[in-house]
């Protein structure tokens, strides 16, 4: 094992290292040497060394979008009438909230609704006021015709229906359709998340979204934001429910597509 050869070179046995030794040989390596972290915690257990600490690797952060790369995306979904529509829709969604393509590909028809006259996006527990061209968008993929091969009668519960009545399509199928049509997912759920945890805490982005209120907490320390600076989110509460929270961008319009 390379760690213990490297013990070796400086005359160390396993009962002599210590955590200056493990640091060092962490810190001048690649990320591989991580995988040492299972043997120094057996040894420590056996009473073979001191008890040591060695981390989890480290995760690498995921790829962003350049802002102007994600609002010409979000700009296409809005506009772009060539594109299918659930892949807009799908798109907007995504770019806009951050969502797992497995919660978008779930999403019911229910989910999507008024406050006040105002249309909003229910996705846990917030319901959010959409924009105008979002909510257009939306309201269009509702009655948008099923698959085909649905039988006429057959009632639609989902935003994006499946090849079978009754059930929603596939997270797989949904990632396939995005891909094909050049909309990166990992970046844009990253983008979208960054650019929402710099505008709202955490106590207002988990029930927004539906995160874990950790999830919520790391994704502030990525959009490294000064919440001393922070303006009070723009709540609406109607009455006897729970507050609408409007969306809120910080770019007053995308950018024209050529």
């Amino acid at each position: 094992m390379a760690f213990l050869t490297a013990m070796r070179e400086q005359g160390l046995g396993l009962a002599d290292v210590t955590q200056h030794q493990v640091d060092a040989w962490l810190a001048d390596a690649p990320s591989t040497r991580y995988k040492v972290r299972d043997f120094v915690v057996w040894a420590a257990r056996r009473g073979h060394s001191h008890p040591l600490l060695v981390p989890h690797r480290p995760k690498k952060d995921p790829v962003r979008l350049d802002e102007d790369s994600h609002w010409e995306l979000l700009h296409q979904c809005l506009t772009d009438t060539a594109l299918p529509l659930d892949v807009r829709a799908a798109g907007a969604v995504l770019l806009l909230f951050g969502q797992h393509l497995t919660r978008i590909a779930a999403l019911p028809t229910t989910s999507l609704s008024e406050v006040d006259s105002h249309p909003v996006l229910v996705l846990a527990e917030t319901p959010i006021r959409l924009p105008e061209p979002v909510a257009l968008l939306l309201a269009e993929l509702v009655v948008q015709s099923p698959p085909s091969d649905w039988a006429a009668n057959s009632p639609r519960h989902w935003l994006f229906p499946g090849t079978r009545p009754g059930q929603h399509i596939s997270s797989a199928a949904l990632a396939r359709r995005l891909a094909a049509h050049h909309i990166p997912i990992r970046p844009a759920r990253t983008t979208a998340l960054v650019q929402l945890a710099e505008d709202l805490p955490p106590a207002v982005l988990a029930p927004l979204l539906g995160l874990h209120a950790v999830t919520a907490e790391h994704w502030r320390r990525r959009a490294a934001t000064d919440w001393t600076a922070y303006l009070e989110a723009r709540m609406s509460i109607r009455d006897g429910g729970p507050p609408v929270l409007a969306v809120v961008t910080r770019k007053a319009a995308p950018p024209p597509i050529e």
